[in-house]
């Protein structure tokens, strides 16, 4: 059976694209499964990168000669999402459950990792929005053909007709696309503000306003572990919620 590249090409794009998004949403898949998540996305990007390499050495020859302001164009987005990429996985890795490196710089490594998740989605929706025809076509030919579309060739449009069904097309993928990454990406930006938020709101809980009642010895005696005061395990790289009150045990205040 003969493989049918466009359409293998698209599915891995979408897959990309979606599992990305995925990885966005922390608080819905918590940090093990964002972390593979993470590393699937890189190997994935690995091999369309691999799958594509003779487009890339051919324009990277070409780049300042002889090639085609698009293809520039392309090239200058991928090149972008691949430095994304790369800086993801970096400070991904480094803060990281699987290296449990001890960083007093944390904060800054997580708002790198944070800070290129967004502009790299950003990417995303460019480069969409750069091949939104092709796309279109494979889903509309390969994936999902319609019964006038399956097996013959369709007849000649009119020009005007033409134009109101691409902008159509247009607005409905990048509609979707649109929302999904808005979506996205307020969820990145709320969690990246409740971790700013939660150290003050996790002092405050392991500092009630009746310590005046407590015991000098009780007060001497209280271990915070965890400064960020973790409500989910989406915001910490080692939640543990052993008495069930849903907050991170290392976040609270242990006699």
């Amino acid at each position: 059976m003969k493989l049918d590249k466009q359409k293998s090409n698209w599915i891995m794009d979408a897959v990309l694209f979606g599992g990305f998004l995925l990885a966005l949403a922390l608080d819905l898949t918590g940090v093990a499964l964002h972390q593979w998540l993470g590393v699937a996305i890189a190997a994935l990007a690995g091999w369309h990168l691999a799958a594509h390499s003779t487009w890339v050495k051919t324009v990277t020859a070409r780049f300042l000669g002889r090639t085609s302001g698009r293809a520039r164009l392309f090239y200058v987005v991928d090149a972008a999402l691949a430095v994304g990429l790369l800086a993801i996985s970096v400070t991904g890795l480094v803060i990281s459950t699987w290296a449990d490196l001890a960083l007093a710089n944390y904060a800054a490594w997580f708002n790198v990792h944070v800070t290129a998740s967004l502009l790299t989605l950003g990417l995303l929706v460019a480069k969409i929005g750069l091949h939104w025809r092709w796309i279109v076509n494979v889903s509309q030919r390969r994936l999902f053909p319609t019964p006038a579309t399956r097996g013959r060739t369709q007849p000649v449009q009119p020009a005007a007709v033409a134009a109101r069904l691409d902008r159509r097309e247009f607005v409905k993928l990048m509609g979707v696309v649109g929302v999904a990454a808005v979506l996205a990406g307020a969820n990145v930006l709320g969690d990246r503000l409740d971790a700013q938020a939660e150290p003050s709101a996790g002092n405050d809980e392991t500092t009630p306003a009746n310590t005046t009642q407590a015991s000098t010895s009780s007060i001497s005696s209280c271990v915070v572990r965890c400064r960020r005061g973790c409500s989910y395990p989406g915001h910490c790289r080692r939640y543990v919620d052993s008495n069930g009150n849903g907050r991170c045990d290392l976040g609270e205040c242990l006699l």
